[in-house]
């Protein structure tokens, strides 16, 4: 059921002398700013009206929300902060005697909210940015990152013994929910850990044959797989017969296991075709991950980067006003007409000046921005220019408009430090996509703050 705020004091809290309540200035400021309903109605529309328990008010996830991703902290962590602190018990509405949600609250509310939520939430603040006219829509620059996801290194064999192991956890976990179930599930876990041993010698070695015994290793490590693979597939078998008979929670770990085997199967077709050398399209990269990516962005400290793909919007005093988050490397050319109508949505206008690298150019962009009559496009050609193209690229507009886009290397290295964007806490293109959404929610709302306070 919808609970919107909680502002009534309790008597302990009423007693407390007045300065130890006393917000800091930037809590202060957020304290205000996140008190707008536009902010907080995203959060209430995803609960009935009526039907339910009372659940935690809305303006209180929210500021949990804002500290989780301000400081970085663990959901447990945070909770037990809340609970030390006046200041941010002050801060998100609890009083002195006040319990604190469990810290499973916030991975519910997370959830429930997803991507699109989160999106909601990030362009209300949007909203209220340019309702106070701190952005007016006059600029506009783009750039794209990538957000690395938590996986250690991907090699053909890593990913099949994960893939072993993490099947055989799950057809355990069913195993033993199960009323009348076949032969138990074979650990194998001894086998994988002695294949995973022999290929770390076999790279010792200085002779060519070290690749070749290499896969031939890990071709013994994916008949492990297929043979665990089928002994799994008999159990799923037996567990679908169940499923009418036993409660939701087989049916539950039965997909489960499912997935996994599925994952499992992915990944040793993905080795065999990378021994053919055959071409293969959407590679995974992680059992854990799935929808994560292999993706090359040119930098020579990382030429290749495991994760998702960003892109970031900004306007005037550093605000991102849009962001997308992508599966994979789709050109950073497609972006851009997309963006520039959402754009148009939010600010009722086209910006004066649109500002990208090079890798966002392309004919059809160019013409598209010379039709939504945008006066300086500052996106740099490829290739070869033609000397009339070097004029263009020469005129103070062009070169100011390139100088304010470099300032965009700022916000993305900011939000990689401060806010989480460097490698992702989640797992999943949704959990990601939400803590992404977070984090540059936290980074508009703070800079917000600091311009309030100054």
């Amino acid at each position: 059921m919808q609970q919107y705020d909680h502002q009534q004091l309790d008597f302990l809290t009423a007693a407390m002398p007045p300065e130890v309540w006393a917000l800091p200035a930037e809590l202060a400021a957020v304290d205000h700013l996140l008190g707008d309903p536009a902010i907080i109605a995203p959060l209430v529309a995803r609960l009935d009206p009526v039907q339910g328990r009372p659940s935690v008010p809305a303006a209180q996830i929210l500021r949990l929300f804002y500290l989780k991703d301000r400081y970085q902290l663990a959901d447990r962590v945070l909770i037990q902060e809340v609970a030390d602190s006046f200041h941010w018990r002050r801060f998100c509405h609890f009083g002195v005697a006040d319990a604190l949600p469990h810290p499973s609250t916030l991975t519910y509310w997370r959830r429930r909210l997803g991507p699109e939520g989160i999106l909601v939430i990030n362009r209300a603040v949007t909203a209220r940015l340019h309702t106070e006219k701190i952005v007016r829509g006059r600029r506009f620059r783009m750039d794209s990152t990538v957000v690395e996801a938590a996986i250690h290194h991907p090699t053909d064999a890593g990913l099949i013994a994960d893939g072993i192991r993490r099947v055989t956890r799950m057809a355990r976990r069913l195993y033993a929910v199960m009323e009348a179930a076949p032969v138990p599930i074979r650990d194998r876990a001894r086998s994988v850990k002695r294949k995973i041993l022999a290929i770390g010698k076999l790279l010792r070695r200085r002779t060519g044959d070290a690749v070749t015994e290499v896969r031939r290793v890990t071709e013994d490590l994916a008949r492990t797989g297929e043979a665990q693979g089928r002994a799994i597939a008999r159990l799923l078998d037996v567990a679908k017969q169940q499923i009418a008979v036993l409660d939701q929670g087989l049916a539950r770990r039965v997909a489960q296991t499912e997935q996994a085997l599925h994952d499992l199967q992915t990944v040793i077709r993905q080795s065999r075709a990378a021994t053919a050398r055959e071409p293969i399209a959407h590679r995974v990269v992680s059992v854990a991950d799935p929808d994560a990516r292999p993706i090359k962005k040119g930098k020579l400290g990382h030429p290749v980067q495991f994760g998702y793909k960003v892109q970031i919007v900004e306007a005037e005093q550093g605000f991102v006003t849009d962001y997308m988050v992508h599966i994979g490397n789709p050109p950073d050319a497609d972006a851009l007409s997309p963006a520039l109508d959402q754009h148009r949505v939010q600010f009722g206008r086209h910006p004066d000046i649109v500002a990208t690298d090079r890798g966002y150019d392309g004919a059809a962009n160019q013409r598209d921005c010379e039709r939504r009559g945008i006066k300086t496009v500052a996106i740099p050609k490829r290739g070869k220019k033609s000397a009339a193209r070097i004029v263009q690229e020469r005129r103070p507009a062009f070169r100011r408009a390139q100088r304010w886009r470099a300032g965009g290397e700022a916000t993305i290295s900011r939000l990689k430090r401060k806010y989480g964007l460097r490698r992702s806490r989640y797992r999943g293109y949704e959990a990601v996509a939400t803590g992404i959404g977070l984090g540059i929610f936290t980074h508009n709302v703070r800079r917000w703050a600091q311009r309030q306070a100054v």
